[in-house]
């Protein structure tokens, strides 16, 4: 394991939010030591869609929802492999948003 807490790159997810999502004004970013979530903010929808990367038992865990159901999940035990995933799946939710 490489780095232990999310929170260190706080700026990175930050930035890779404004970028991709900079068009969408209903979506939020965010970041605590072992967790960040990119989602769309809806009070209608109770299970938003979303990406997060979570740290869990020397794990890193990279979820997509799309607003219905969990549409795809990866897990690794490197940071960096985790990091690449976690933007797909940002690029990933952001085109799915902009088409709604």
């Amino acid at each position: 394991m490489t780095k232990t807490s999310i929170n260190k790159d706080k700026i990175k997810f930050r930035n890779l939010h404004k970028s991709f999502f900079s068009e969408l004004k209903d979506t939020s970013c965010d970041i605590s030591d072992d967790q960040v979530i990119i989602y769309k903010d809806s009070n209608k929808d109770s299970d938003p869609a979303s990406v997060e990367l979570k740290i869990k038992n020397d794990l890193y865990e990279v979820y997509f929802w799309d607003g219905y159901s969990l549409a795809d999940k990866f897990t690794s035990e490197n940071y960096d492999k985790a990091l690449l995933q976690f933007k797909k799946f940002s690029k990933k939710l952001a085109k799915s948003l902009k088409r709604f």
